[in-house]
């Protein structure tokens, strides 16, 4: 019997399904279903976790030894405390979505519907970490910082023009030092480390979950780097200075700035999503070549 066929047969026995084993493993439910495949092999301290939830010995597990039974004969079942219909993620979720309802509320009533708008835009962070808390279920911070930082970049670049890009670029950086902008100056380097921050804390949290397939981070990067060269092959062109100045006639400029700045994201989203796995890649390789 191999170590996919002894984990898939312990699994079963004890009622646990693959999201179960993922959850106390913390690793993807597709991990487990490789494990079971033999398309991939567990990690040695993921090998010292299943013999701890499964309560035999490593030997047990890996050489295929005879596997203990209780009393009546039947493997002891593991009890998975389940997570309760309204966890306490999800009613910090529900405080932080109650409080913008006030804020639009009272923008309302005191500026009528650009009021309302006004309050969207305020409360934009709390509305958006509320969302995190319902949708995911694990690294809610991690994920409810992106959240914030989204929210407060969007805002800046609408209503200042700075993000974190302009201070990359030296003859944008050489105007604002001469033009003495300093506190937006401030502002795109305070950005750019945030986000820099934010990248880091990404990869180092996700890094150890394992990806043995390279096409995926590929995928990733191809995404990305077309979404990049079209923008920059679009910016240079003079149909986009067409298109730009009707749009920027026809419609208010902010709105302009945040499609534009929705768009920037994305890709952005794309790169960092490319980056975590390929380190995720990198790190399964050369853990893999150690053992």
């Amino acid at each position: 019997m191999t170590l996919g066929e002894k984990i898939y047969q312990l699994r079963t026995e004890r009622n646990l399904s693959q999201g179960d084993l993922s959850d106390l493993l913390e690793v993807s439910r597709q991990s487990v279903s490789k494990w079971e495949n033999g398309a991939a092999t567990p990690d040695l301290d993921k090998i010292v976790k299943l013999s701890e939830i499964f309560g035999i010995t490593i030997d047990e597990l890996v050489k295929g030894e005879e596997l203990p039974v209780i009393e009546n004969g039947k493997p002891a079942e593991i009890v998975i405390k389940k997570e309760n219909s309204f966890p306490p993620r999800k009613i910090s979720g529900t405080v932080l979505l109650s409080i913008p309802v006030i804020i639009i509320f009272m923008c309302f009533a005191i500026g009528g519907l650009e009021g309302a708008l006004a309050g969207v835009l305020l409360s934009s962070p709390l509305i958006l970490c509320g969302l995190v808390c319902f949708i995911f279920k694990k690294n809610v911070g991690l994920w409810c910082a992106w959240a914030v930082f989204f929210a407060v970049d969007m805002y800046l670049r609408v209503a200042t023009g700075i993000n974190s890009s302009v201070i990359l670029n030296f003859q944008t950086l050489l105007f604002l030092i001469r033009g003495g902008e300093f506190i937006r100056l401030l502002l795109g380097f305070a950005q750019l480390a945030a986000i820099l921050s934010l990248i880091i804390i990404t990869v180092l949290r996700f890094i150890k979950i394992p990806l043995g397939n390279k096409k995926t981070p590929l995928i990733f990067w191809g995404i990305y780097a077309v979404m990049k060269i079209a923008m920059a092959v679009f910016s240079a062109s003079h149909l986009y200075l067409q298109i730009r100045n009707y749009v920027l006639s026809t419609m208010n400029t902010g709105l302009y700035v945040f499609f534009h700045s929705l768009y920037v994201w994305i890709y952005t989203g794309f790169f960092v999503a490319a980056l975590v796995l390929t380190a995720r890649y990198f790190y399964t390789k050369k853990h893999k070549a150690a053992q």
